[in-house]
């Protein structure tokens, strides 16, 4: 289970494979030891949009899963950051939300830093 918890924290496996391992109901997978997920890893998540090697969509999905469920936790002196950038990266898959890239360059400037992103 930590192994597959990691390859999705690093955006190498789908939510898809997750859901093999603890089926569909992620929000309620029991998982004795969450992986943590720290201001690198969604860091990672938004150079994977600017470089184009994941779509918006796949990143929305992720941040959904790291975020609403039990699999994954963030570690305290870092929440505060990664939950401000992760508040506008859950909306990217709603109509009419545009983030730019400098939206997205401004959020890993607050993530290298350690601050909360303010839009």
């Amino acid at each position: 289970m930590e192994k597959l918890l990691d390859q999705f924290r690093k955006m190498e496996i789908s939510k898809a494979d997750l859901q093999t391992f603890f089926g569909n109901d992620l929000h309620n997978a029991d998982c004795s030891k969450p992986q943590k997920i720290g201001r690198a890893d969604v860091a990672n998540a938004i150079r994977a949009i600017l470089d184009g090697s994941k779509a918006m969509l796949d990143v929305v999905e992720w941040v959904n899963v790291v975020w609403f469920t039990d699999l994954f936790v963030f570690p305290d002196d870092e929440a505060d950051s990664i939950v401000s950038v992760l508040e506008v990266l859950e909306t990217m898959d709603e109509e009419d939300v545009v983030v730019t890239t400098d939206e997205l360059s401004n959020m890993l400037s607050a993530l290298n830093a350690n601050e909360e992103y303010l839009a």
